[in-house]
């Protein structure tokens, strides 16, 4: 696996918005920062007893429930970005069936507006090839993890929520 380290500002706040590719994701995604990046996560994860208070002490995740709206993973994230936390989610909530990036919520664009930070978009690339969802153990393969793009916050605020989707 190959991340490449990210090469902007040293400090946030960002919001990085990732493909969804593998189980590691949010192990890899952090690797490329030198900052702290509070992470969305679905809140299943709170339900594994000793294992989600191990994950909760040490990434501190925002929870979030799927296929709903969830308000108070939205409020935690503007709580987060107020106090000059950067974030990471990936808009797909699922790692992907076909090695190609999945279906999500448009929704995600109006978070993205509502916070007002700059975006940045994370590619992983031959993550499905290497650690495919259907899989019981890891396959040869070369991972590649990198920003991809850099969104100023004045072209956030800038952009139309249909502009801003296509970016995405």
């Amino acid at each position: 696996i190959k991340i490449e380290k990210f090469k902007g500002k040293d400090k946030g706040p960002y919001l990085v918005v990732y493909n969804h590719q593998t189980g590691y994701d949010q192990f890899i995604v952090p690797l490329s920062f030198n900052f702290p990046l509070y992470q969305v996560a679905s809140d299943d994860i709170f339900s594994m007893g000793i294992l989600s208070k191990i994950i909760n002490y040490i990434a501190k995740p925002i929870p979030i429930k799927k296929n709903v709206s969830d308000i108070t993973a939205v409020k935690t994230c503007i709580k987060v970005a107020k106090e000059g936390g950067s974030i990471a989610l990936s808009p797909e909530g699922n790692r992907t069936y076909s090695g190609q990036t999945g279906h999500f919520n448009p929704a995600i664009v109006g978070l993205i507006k509502l916070l007002n930070l700059p975006v940045l978009i994370y590619r992983i690339e031959g993550g499905y090839n290497a650690l495919p969802r259907w899989a019981d153990k890891p396959r040869k393969g070369k991972v590649r993890a990198y920003v991809k793009n850099v969104i100023p916050q004045e072209q956030v605020a800038s952009l139309s929520k249909e502009q801003l989707l296509q970016l995405l």
